[in-house]
């Protein structure tokens, strides 16, 4: 039985930690607002919610059919009709088919409850509620045939799955209530007054990630606009444009952040304020610019053809970053700025613009 999952498993590793990584950024800003600062723990949950979160679909769903040769299947209607299909298998549980898939349809919506028990702060009410929706969706795309891609349904309708999955929420949210009012017994975590190295790696990270995806997602974008608008095979599309707007759509954002905020997308996310020391404001901004996110997106492009040349400056970087008063790195020493936390004391007890 538990073969069949093989597939469905991988896939929710897979989608699930892309999922996990497009969730990043915004789940930083989160922890960064509320707590003050993103633990290593907050990085597994994610991971763990993100998985889960595609598995909900994918061990429903996944194998998906590659071609219209599969068979139809019907549906039930008749609710409790699995308590049957147990009392007529195997007096053994471990052995008896419809116990393991009825017990995994429950174990399978159990930390969706718990989640929102723990995470959300949410009742046995609203992970009911919720459960309930969620798997009558999940079944609804399975009676449909995944809403009309397929001719008919590859995948049984089942109001025992439905009635299962609910009851998994229930107890995922009964679970998790010792574990929420153990939480809400710990004491505050004392506020965040200097810059650690984790929080500046983080803010370099999100640059790093941001610009990818922001040009990943141009570049496609006019891939489909050239293919389907303009009717432009992708083997004759300029190659220089794709990589104009890989690197160059990226460095116009940072850029327009850096001049017009003072700091990087990064920077802003993690709540990090660069403060001018000494210099004009827009100068120490230009500097810090050219020397740090907008020097990592042209090394990064075409015009620098040298394969070293990115890896030699993020070490660098980090290593300045690293070893520097406050981390504030290479380009805000050559920019003659401190960093301070967002709304935190001036450091070096002086007011700047940053």
């Amino acid at each position: 039985m538990l073969s069949q999952f093989g597939p469905s498993t991988w896939a929710a590793l897979l989608f699930g930690g892309v999922l996990a990584v497009l969730a990043f950024v915004p789940v930083a800003a989160y922890r960064y607002r509320r707590a003050g600062r993103l633990r290593a723990l907050d990085i597994v949950v994610l991971l763990i919610v993100a998985v889960y979160a595609v598995a909900l679909w994918s061990y429903t769903l996944v194998p998906v059919p590659e071609n219209d040769s599969f068979r139809c299947v019907g549906h039930n209607l008749r609710p409790f009709a699995f308590v049957d299909d147990v009392l007529a298998g195997p007096r053994s549980l471990l052995a008896n088919r419809a116990f393991l898939q009825a017990a995994f349809n429950v174990v399978l919506f159990a930390p969706f409850g718990f989640f929102l028990r723990v995470l959300r702060r949410r009742g046995f009410v609203v992970a009911t509620l919720a459960g309930f929706g969620t798997s009558l969706a999940i079944e609804l795309t399975q009676l449909t045939g995944v809403w009309g891609i397929y001719h008919c349904a590859y995948r049984v309708f089942d109001v025992d799955d439905l009635l299962l999955n609910t009851t998994g929420a229930l107890l995922g949210s009964l679970a998790g209530l010792p574990v929420r009012r153990l939480l809400s017994r710990r004491r505050p975590l004392p506020a965040v007054t200097t810059v650690t190295i984790g929080r500046r790696l983080t803010g370099m990270a999100i640059d790093v990630l941001v610009c990818g995806l922001v040009g990943f997602t141009v570049t496609v974008g006019w891939r489909a606009i050239g293919l389907y608008v303009l009717g432009i095979p992708f083997d004759q599309l300029p190659g220089w444009i794709d990589q104009t707007l890989l690197s160059g759509v990226p460095a116009v954002l940072e850029c327009y952040w850096v001049l017009m905020r003072g700091r990087t997308i990064g920077e802003d996310v993690v709540q990090l304020e660069p403060v001018v020391r000494r210099s004009s404001p827009a100068l120490a901004r230009a500097v810090k610019y050219v020397t740090g996110v907008g020097g990592y997106l042209l090394l990064n492009s075409v015009l620098v053809p040298w394969p070293f040349a990115v890896p030699l400056f993020a070490l660098v970087t980090i290593g300045w970053a690293l070893r520097s008063r406050q981390h504030r790195g290479m380009s805000h020493t050559l920019a003659g700025m401190e960093l301070r936390i967002e709304q935190a004391a001036d450091p070096v007890g002086t007011k700047g613009t940053g």
